[in-house]
């Protein structure tokens, strides 16, 4: 009886364990995905693809080269490893390796891999090449810089900036949400996105958007080289805060206050406009119908004159 109630008390405390480190570590645990099917081996890469699908693997294959220098160049980070590809072909497959929704890729930095969901993008090159370009930065950034000391804002803002601005998160929305987080004074302080990003849709896509704007207007306001520098002192171990001040020359802080007093005007009568397009489009429509009848009034009346113009004479 006691052994019995005894292995019950385990079970549950073992149960809140497991529940806490759940709660207290809410980024997804990386692990390798499994696969059994044929491997595409190159110098630079190895794709992991099933039966009938080498064309998919040739093309990553092919591309790789390319995208590897390119983002050695715009990092000053040197792919000193092989990564390893793994494209999906359905939607299906694709969540069963990990994937969630809205996305359309994931890195695993740890174990150097990179997860495609071909059938969202397999027929646009340029998207194709941008996503896989994308999460190789992911991979090449953990690759130099521990995870602890790396910023989520930070990694997926230089991710963006380095693939064209894209990301591999779709949600399916205009590109209005920093606008209106921006009118509406729901901006992220840049500590808040330090680590896993909100799960909500709003604060999500939010959360990609202003990481994509900050890292952006870091470059705009101070150059390409400059994003190699701050890359170069946060690999050699600097704290990020205490490595932008060393290339820019101001605190973090007050960059940031920067970034969100000349992104506001441009972009917070976007967000205006964005957040009552339901308001509008039901005025425009009230006034067409108005504007509508106002023709109709003047064509009855102008019809009905010529009809009395035409009536038979006394």
């Amino acid at each position: 009886m006691i052994d019995r109630i005894f292995a019950t008390l385990m079970k549950r405390l073992v149960g809140v364990v497991l529940a806490a480190i759940l709660v207290l570590c809410p980024m997804r645990i990386a692990a390798a995905v499994p696969h059994a099917g044929p491997a595409l081996e190159t110098d630079v890469v190895r794709v992991l693809y099933p039966p009938g699908r080498l064309a998919t693997a040739d093309r990553i294959a092919d591309l790789s080269p390319m995208l590897l220098r390119e983002l050695e160049v715009a990092t000053g980070l040197p792919f000193d490893f092989r990564p390893t590809v793994i494209p999906a072909f359905s939607r299906l497959n694709f969540q069963g390796m990990g994937g969630r929704d809205a996305f359309v890729a994931f890195a695993l930095p740890e174990q150097g891999q990179v997860v495609l969901d071909i059938s969202r993008f397999e027929h646009r090159p340029a998207f194709f090449r941008s996503v896989l370009k994308h999460e190789y930065a992911h991979l090449l950034l953990h690759r130099h810089i521990p995870s602890s000391r790396l910023p989520r804002w930070l990694d997926e803002g230089i991710a963006q900036q380095v693939s064209d601005g894209l990301s591999e998160y779709l949600p399916g929305r205009s590109q209005m949400v920093l606008g209106e987080a921006l009118a509406t004074d729901r901006v992220f302080p840049l500590a808040a996105l330090a680590g896993p990003f909100p799960a909500d849709a709003f604060d999500l896509q939010l959360a990609y958007e202003q990481s994509r704007s900050v890292v952006g207007y870091m470059v705009q306001r101070y150059g390409d080289l400059f994003l190699k520098a701050l890359i170069s002192h946060v690999a050699d171990g600097l704290p990020v805060g205490q490595a932008f001040q060393t290339a820019s020359g101001i605190s973090l802080a007050e960059f940031e206050v920067d970034w969100r007093r000349r992104q506001r005007a441009p972009l917070a009568w976007l967000g205006r406009i964005a957040g009552h397009v339901y308001g509008l489009l039901f005025f425009a429509a009230a006034l067409a119908t108005v504007l509508g009848y106002g023709r109709y009034r003047r064509r009855r009346r102008a019809y009905d004159a010529e009809e009395e113009d035409d009536g038979p004479e006394d």
